[in-house]
């Protein structure tokens, strides 16, 4: 892709880690980009019509679109290869695509649902964060829909019961993993900063270190939800995650 490329855009939800996976990567980069941020549940219609999938983060650079956190990281290490998110190494590389993958598949579904799980049943809480970034008539809206709204979401992303256990679970697993893989080298993959140290402190930034996010400051959490996240964070892996996201994300608070 060549350097002369049209100024990439990048379509986002502000309180998604997703979208803040896509985010970080960008400002890694110092990549000059505009950012479109849009209301929850309209984001599907428009990340449908830019020709991806029907979720956010999008990037557009010109007519060409990359409908995911993954594949807009690999168009960015073609585009802006220094500073490499992708180890040099093919092996270690491999391995760090391979736990990139499997971060998105387990540990992104777990936190999410975990915040929704205590986050949907307060509608003021709810609407709050949702409209984060957004202007003020952003939360009007989202509470006048809420009812079809959280029901879709509860069927779309799976979400349990208020006290269902098994997203802590999934949590307190992928915190071992980090501690594991961290214990030698400070990182999860070889002995440098890359796209699997990215994608787990991203993911994991919202519940480890909200505070420390760029942008508009994010509401607090429902009561009992730290509460509730307090015993894996506590962890080592979760002090980790706080400090691969404050020590390599631009603009960390």
């Amino acid at each position: 892709m060549p350097a002369s490329a049209a100024r990439p855009v990048l379509w986002h939800l502000a309180m998604s880690h997703y979208n803040e996976k896509a985010r970080w990567a960008l400002d890694y980069k110092q990549l000059p980009h505009t950012r479109r941020a849009v209301m929850p549940g309209v984001h599907a219609i428009v990340a449908k019509r830019l020709g991806g999938r029907t979720t956010f983060p999008v990037m557009t650079i010109g007519d060409a679109v990359f409908p995911d956190s993954t594949d807009i990281i690999a168009a960015l290490e073609e585009l802006v290869p220094e500073p490499p998110l992708y180890p040099a190494d093919p092996a270690l590389r491999a391995q760090a695509l391979e736990l990139e993958d499997e971060l998105d598949r387990e540990l992104g579904p777990a936190v999410r649902r975990l915040g929704y799980q205590r986050i949907l049943n307060d509608k003021d809480a709810a609407t709050t964060f949702l409209a984060a970034g957004g202007p003020p008539l952003r939360k009007t809206m989202l509470s006048a829909g809420f009812g079809p709204m959280s029901t879709r979401m509860r069927a779309v992303f799976e979400i349990l019961g208020p006290d269902d256990p098994r997203s802590v679970t999934t949590i307190e697993h992928y915190l071992e993993l980090i501690e594991e893989r961290s214990a030698d080298t400070g990182f999860l993959v070889g002995d440098r900063f890359s796209v699997a140290d990215l994608t787990a402190a991203s993911l994991l930034a919202i519940i480890v270190c909200p505070d420390a996010m760029p942008g508009p400051p994010l509401p607090p959490f429902p009561a009992g939800l730290r509460e509730l996240l307090g015993p894996p964070l506590d962890r080592p892996g979760g002090a980790w995650a706080d400090r691969i996201y404050r020590t390599y994300r631009p603009g960390a608070r």
